[in-house]
């Protein structure tokens, strides 16, 4: 009798732009952490995105990643940025907890278990090189001040405490991580920028880890031209307030009979709140439609009824997922529409380390334009 597959864990995303000479290194030393056990190759997904490289860096990544069972390069067909590549790879994510980190090697990979682990109490950890326990091997001192100018800036401008916004380290539970990229606008480097302020701006909570950072030369960032460019990116991005933004959903309703009983459920007392029992079977609905979703799928309770939230995915995706639901779960009916953020917070959204509130009976959905 054949074992079931184990579950994916860990999903490292790694973007990569001509980087086929300092790839090898990194992932080297990737593959040592399996080897030696700091992170399981069962349970971990590799995927190496190339960002339209001109060089041999797809190559190079396959040929080091073909014995792991979960790993895969995903080739870009253009240079969009790291953003987009490191969209692309939350995209694809299949772990419960997701790690992005730079192909260039100045965070080892063994520092990802520590990262992980932070995630146990929050939604993102963020490696710090201004951490005080950090040891930073820095650049040049001209690329210090323009790091530590262009943190002044993007603290002013987003009200962020966050002391190191552009390190190529963070971890993030993957449910906040797909929600989070799907709403995104930045394609290139101050994308971290965009994320953390639209998490800080939901509510989500933010861990800044102490890293060992070493500097490696080569890197593509061009300290005053594209320090310029990422704060106008961040400039237009803050025009548009995250709980404005939309993402797809599906409304998935229990059996017609199900939902009935819970629908015509009495009030409790005369505060007109829904009976003990209604809430209860609504819990146990919303527990059963995430029995049949994935990790990386956020369902909430409404009403009588369970909301899927499905960032990043495309309209076949979404069409998979009603045809799975009304195979596995006969005589329910569903519902594929749009909502704003906001409406989903009013709905009693929760990120994966907050407790679950109390459900509000009001939910505004959208129409996509």
């Amino acid at each position: 009798m054949n074992e079931p597959a184990p579950c994916i864990e860990l999903t490292i995303v790694i973007p990569a732009y001509n980087e086929s000479q300092r790839l090898p290194a990194m992932l080297t030393r990737l593959l040592e952490g399996f080897a030696s056990g700091a992170f399981s190759h069962l349970t971990t997904q590799v995927l190496v995105v190339d960002d339209g490289s001109n060089d041999d860096t797809a190559n190079v990544a396959r040929s080091y990643l073909r014995d792991l069972p979960w790993a895969d390069v995903v080739r870009m067909p253009a240079n969009r940025g790291k953003g987009a590549a490191v969209r692309a790879g939350v995209v694809r994510a299949r772990g419960e907890k997701l790690v992005f980190i730079d192909a260039d090697m100045s965070i080892d990979p063994y520092s990802i278990p520590t990262l992980v682990t932070s995630l146990d109490h929050a939604d993102i950890a963020v490696g710090s090189r201004a951490h005080p326990q950090s040891c930073d091997d820095g650049p040049l001192v001209s690329r210090n001040v323009a790091g530590k100018l262009f943190n002044i800036a993007v603290r002013r401008a987003t009200g962020l405490d966050i002391l190191d916004t552009q390190c190529g380290f963070k971890g993030f539970n993957t449910r906040v991580a797909k929600l989070l990229f799907h709403l995104s606008t930045i394609d290139r480097y101050s994308f971290d920028v965009e994320i953390l302020w639209m998490a800080r701006a939901l509510g989500m909570t933010i861990a800044e880890v102490p890293i060992t950072w070493k500097h490696v030369p080569g890197s593509h960032v061009h300290a005053l031209s594209d320090g310029c460019s990422m704060l106008l990116d961040i400039h237009r991005a803050l025009s548009q307030p995250p709980l404005s933004r939309g993402v797809p959903i599906i409304t998935v309703w229990p059996p017609r009979e199900a939902h009935s009983r819970l629908s015509t459920a009495k009030p409790a007392g005369s505060g007109g709140g829904a009976s003990g029992g209604a809430v209860a079977g609504n819990a146990a609905w919303v527990e059963t439609v995430k029995q049949t979703v994935r990790a990386s799928n956020l369902a909430i309770p409404w009403q009588g009824g369970a909301e899927i939230i499905m960032p990043l995915s495309s309209a076949p995706e979404r069409h998979a997922m009603i045809t799975s639901l009304v195979h596995r779960l006969p005589g329910i009916e569903c519902e594929e529409s749009w909502a704003t953020v906001g409406s989903l917070v009013q709905s009693g959204i929760i990120w994966p380390t907050r407790k679950l509130p109390t459900p509000s009976p009001q939910f505004i959905t959208e129409t996509p334009t």
